[in-house]
């Protein structure tokens, strides 16, 4: 334990010194998030916390503990922060992002033999394809939670601290499963992640983040826990995994949900807006701290959920009824807020017409 603590602070001191060292390099490499019509924000806020975390990260944990991930998952780790680097540098079109996105969690489940997932009580894994559909499940829930984690991404420390949540639920999983080997490296990137929080989430000393994670770094934090879930959810004695599902439930519903609506307008589903779930608190009310530090809390209390959902062996089916529940809310709000919001525009628009009357 005293060795984690230690090992967990220099993770944390790294992350942060790297925050510090690669804010001076951002600019003059044109890694930068500059304010327009969609980010409100001042002057060109770097975008390196991502390429910060995982360098700390790797760096810790590959000389603490080397054999506790394989080396598919480090190959898609520097595959996927590459393409969120040039993705930050150059706006890569979306057809070709996505494309490399699907083709690395290919990589990633074929080398680190991810694809048997367990599905416990919800249904036969025949009625979804046998091993062809578990396949075609795992890659879409990687890319699937990569471009949910990019969304989350838009206001200070929510991506982050959203990951450190369902990161701290998987640590505690990992030990009440005896996954030992996780335990160590998923520590080593909560401690890292707290290193860019300091600089990102907003906080009496912090009164507006000073560096972004960049798309590298939203985009690696969500394929990270994909991949922990697929693992711990993997073979005939994984946890079943709509149970994991509640880990990462805020974000997966957050997106689809914005994926229906931006369909049901006539438009992309990848296409940008501001109808995301921290949008819509803040239309309610909240601040961008407060709207942040919600959906953390909230996150964290379904990541709870999942977690004693396994600790007292409920059925897959139970827990997915649950997520059902879940779903509902999240309509529900999404329905509220902006109907209010329509309504508003509407009275303000009133006046306007009578006057041209």
């Amino acid at each position: 334990m005293v060795f984690l603590l230690l090992e967990s602070s220099a993770s944390l001191a790294l992350s942060a010194f790297l925050v510090v060292f690669l804010r001076r390099l951002a600019v003059p490499l044109r890694l930068i998030d500059l304010p327009d019509h969609r980010k409100i924000h001042e002057g060109a806020i770097p975008l390196c916390g991502g390429i910060a975390i995982f360098l700390s990260f790797a760096g810790i944990t590959l000389f603490g503990s080397p054999m506790s991930l394989g080396p598919g998952f480090w190959m898609a780790v520097v595959l996927i922060i590459g393409l969120g680097i040039a993705d930050d540098r150059f706006a890569l079109p979306a057809r070709a992002r996505f494309l490399a996105q699907v083709l690395i969690a290919l990589a990633l489940i074929l080398t680190e033999g991810l694809e048997q997932l367990a599905l416990g009580d919800l249904l036969p894994t025949e009625a979804i394809g046998g091993a062809v559909g578990l396949f075609i499940l795992s890659t879409t829930f990687i890319v699937g939670l990569v471009n949910a984690w990019n969304m989350l991404d838009g206001v200070d420390g929510l991506a982050g601290g959203s990951a450190a949540a369902t990161l701290i639920w998987i640590v505690l999983l990992a030990l009440h499963l005896g996954e030992e080997g996780l335990v160590y490296p998923v520590t080593m990137l909560v401690a890292a992640i707290g290193g860019f929080l300091i600089f990102n989430a907003r906080s009496p000393w912090c009164a507006k983040a000073s560096v972004y994670l960049g798309d590298a770094g939203s985009t690696t934090l969500g394929a990270v826990i994909a991949y922990l879930i697929l693992r711990l959810s993997d073979g005939a004695e994984g946890v079943p995994f709509p149970i994991l599902l509640w880990l990462v439930v805020v974000p997966v519903v957050d997106t689809l949900s914005l994926m229906v609506r931006r369909l049901l307008d006539h438009r992309s589903p990848m296409s940008a807006d501001r109808r995301h779930l921290h949008h819509l608190l803040i239309d309610a009310g909240l601040s961008p701290a407060a709207a942040s530090y919600t959906i953390i809390a909230v996150s964290f209390l379904c990541g709870g959920v999942g977690y004693l959902g396994v600790m007292a062996g409920l059925p897959a089916s139970v827990m997915t009824v649950g997520l059902v529940f879940v779903v509902f809310g999240h309509t529900g709000f999404v329905l509220s807020v902006e109907a209010s919001a329509r309504h508003r525009l509407h009275r303000i628009a009133r006046p306007s017409i009578n006057l041209n009357l």
